[in-house]
């Protein structure tokens, strides 16, 4: 072997044993799984294994709660019986394929989680693929119970475990970070590296805040503790990286609270005090250092005595019962419940809308065609479709080309090593020995695509002769990428590109909520739910845009101009996020908030404006503001006329920014 070579083939070989290991688990679960299922049931109900490893997989790392694994057993069982009914007749196979597939995936799926309908309708969709009388599908429903409880077994021990592991929460990060910040500025080294972990982390808050959501209320009291804990590390982020000279002070005096003040914040890290550990030295401790603060005069000061009274009431939340910590202020209303929730998502250029409408015509024409055919293996083409559909278009195409080649070699693997397996056992032997590697190969390429294929193929071919079965094997997928090919290219179709401009258009428009919001908020008492949910998902769109623009960009000019919008779009939320608060505080009179009223008026009028330069649809309502005074100061309310000065000063970098751009 040439020497040059060895280090990468070292390397590759060290990637394939941290991956085997990582898969060990699933690996073991699923080995156990099929050999007791094949001995207590069956090898006709061999099926229901992959659900029940599939529901494995996807939890195992998670914590759970009895109720919860319930919940998801519970779930997957209805799945079971409507699968079943689905069978029954033509009529009821189209009626529940368009019904159910919709449900799952509005009820799952975001543009933020995209596969989390996976594993419920891939159970919804399996279980029709070989129609059972009654008397089967008892041993059928029996053989998933099996299953299930194998799962809530493991999943149990698997939660007990992580518990008892020392894990650092985002928010344990973030207060290490925070520290680490403080006592480099103070030195006044480089803390871009940092910042940049920072915002980071902060992104991570909302995405757990988001993965939180309550049924009654916007998120969980978890949720909510995440989401104040996040607004904090925003609002810190804003200040440590804005250009203001808060940071670092100036003043001895100042310098050694500050020291103090890293010390305390890396102390926090040490502990979860978002999960129910004892506070009681972290809260005398931060009193002291709040009073401390209180006492000084500069923005420094302000800014830290801002910064730990949010930290103190965080931790004394963190100490109440769940329903404590959900008051009414944060209940969301039924009625808006079913119009953010539902309705406003059921329009034609949305992610979940889009989605639900392809899977749904995908899987009741799969199916029909199905139930229609009698040939033993045409469910090959439905479940090559479904598993090849997938959100957006690019994933799609890759997996249309993977899945073809590595269904090809997987067939020609097995057409080679057939001969040498000619007894029930060998075979068994070595479908463990493909799951193995299946588990261990990343999904979605073309060796796990092989191995996929040669599983399938040893299995079937204990029934059926080898190259009648190598043939339709292939033959079902080819048709399958053919037909998601045409589905992906014409019905409701959703690329990279389409979704980051709707994300670009969602981004401005959350902006203009937030002014919707300061300006009801002047006359209003704040609705708590409103604010958490708008800003869990204006991040969660910002992070989106932030993450996907350089997989679909690669021109360095044009990353620099996008990334400089988010930027400032980043510090006009932040901004405008603080000046919710600050208005809530303080009943004015007529003219102050006639001021305001403009003020929110002429920004509107400006964020519309840079739309139309970017090409996005503009607001549809908007103020006429020809006559209005515009004035970014309000006597007597120094922090928030800072506030809005600062916001106005981003705003028109942006619109400034924008219109170089646009006039070239």
């Amino acid at each position: 072997m040439n020497q040059d070579r060895l280090p990468q083939f070292y390397d590759q070989a060290e990637d394939v044993r941290r991956k085997f290991i990582q898969a060990l688990p699933v690996i073991v679960f699923f080995l156990l799984l099929f050999y007791s299922v094949i001995f207590f049931f069956g090898m006709q109900y061999t099926m229901v294994v992959s659900l029940g490893t599939l529901l494995f997989q996807v939890n195992y790392k998670k914590q759970h709660t009895a109720g919860s694994l319930c919940v998801l057993i519970v779930q997957q069982l209805v799945l079971v019986v409507l699968a079943y009914i689905a069978t029954w007749n033509l009529f009821l196979c189209i009626v529940l394929n368009l019904a159910v597939p919709f449900i799952l995936i509005f009820a799952k799926t975001s543009q933020f989680n995209q596969l989390g309908y996976f594993s419920t309708l891939m159970t919804f969709t399996f279980l029709q693929f070989m129609p059972v009388d009654w008397k089967g599908f008892v041993v059928q429903f029996e053989a998933m119970c099996y299953c299930c409880a194998a799962v809530f077994l493991a999943l149990s021990v698997y939660s007990s475990l992580n518990r008892r592991k020392s894990q650092i929460g985002t928010e344990m990060s973030c207060m290490r970070l925070l520290g680490t910040i403080l006592e480099k500025n103070l030195d006044s080294l480089d803390i871009s590296s940092e910042l940049n972990e920072l915002f980071s982390l902060q992104r991570r808050l909302y995405q757990e805040a988001y993965n939180e959501r309550g049924r009654k209320h916007v998120v969980t009291a978890q949720g909510k503790l995440k989401y104040m804990f996040a607004i904090l590390i925003q609002r810190t982020a804003y200040f440590v990286s804005t250009q203001n000279s808060i940071f670092p002070p100036s003043d001895e005096e100042s310098r050694r609270y500050a020291l103090s003040m890293g010390e305390y914040m890396k102390k926090a890290g040490e502990i979860d005090f978002l999960s129910g550990a004892d506070t009681k030295e972290l809260k005398r401790e931060g009193r002291r250092l709040l009073h401390r603060a209180e006492q000084g005069r500069t923005d420094f000061y302000r800014t830290v005595s801002n910064f730990f009274r949010m930290y103190l009431f965080i931790l004394h939340q963190a100490g109440k019962s769940d329903q404590d910590i959900l008051d009414e202020h944060w209940e969301m209303p039924a009625k808006q419940k079913l119009k953010e929730r539902i309705l406003y998502r059921m329009r034609p250029d949305t992610f979940e809308m889009r989605f639900a409408l392809r899977m749904s015509v995908v899987l009741t024409v799969g199916l029909v065609l199905n139930m229609t055919f009698d040939e033993g293996h045409s469910y090959w083409f439905v479940m090559n479709a479904f598993l090849l559909l997938r959100p957006m278009y690019e994933d799609s195409k890759y997996r249309m080309r993977t899945r073809f080649l590595g269904t090809a070699a997987g067939c020609l693997i097995i057409t080679l090593i057939l001969p040498f397996c000619t007894t029930v056992p060998a075979h068994l032997v070595f479908a463990g020995i493909m799951v193995a590697c299946m588990y261990t190969a990343t999904p979605g390429t073309i060796i796990h695509a092989v191995f996929v294929t040669c599983f399938a193929l040893t299995m079937t071919t204990l029934a059926m002769g080898g190259n009648s079965v190598i043939f339709l094997r292939l033959a079902y997928v080819a048709a399958a990428v053919l037909f998601v090919l045409v589905v992906n290219r014409f019905l409701f179709p959703t690329s990279m590109g389409s979704q980051m401009r709707y994300n670009f258009q969602m981004l401005f428009h959350m902006h203009h909520m937030y002014l919707r919001i300061l300006e009801d908020a002047l006359t209003n008492p704040l609705d708590y739910w409103r604010i958490c949910d708008a800003q869990i998902q204006y991040h969660m769109v910002h992070a989106q845009i932030r993450e996907d623009y350089p997989k679909l960009e690669e021109d360095e000019q044009e990353l620099k101009y996008f990334q400089k919008i988010l930027s400032l779009t980043w510090r006009m939320a932040s901004e405008i996020q603080q000046m919710f608060f600050h208005v809530k505080h303080k009943k004015r009179g007529t003219d102050a908030r006639r001021i305001m009223e403009q003020y929110i008026y002429y920004s509107d009028y400006v964020l519309n404006q840079i739309q139309d330069m970017l090409h996005l649809k503009k607001e549809k309502r908007q103020k006429n503001i020809e006559g209005m005074k515009y004035q970014r100061y309000i006597e007597g309310e120094p922090e928030l006329s800072t506030l809005m000065t600062l916001y106005a000063r981003n705003l028109s970098r942006l619109y400034v920014h924008v219109l170089r751009r646009h006039q070239k």
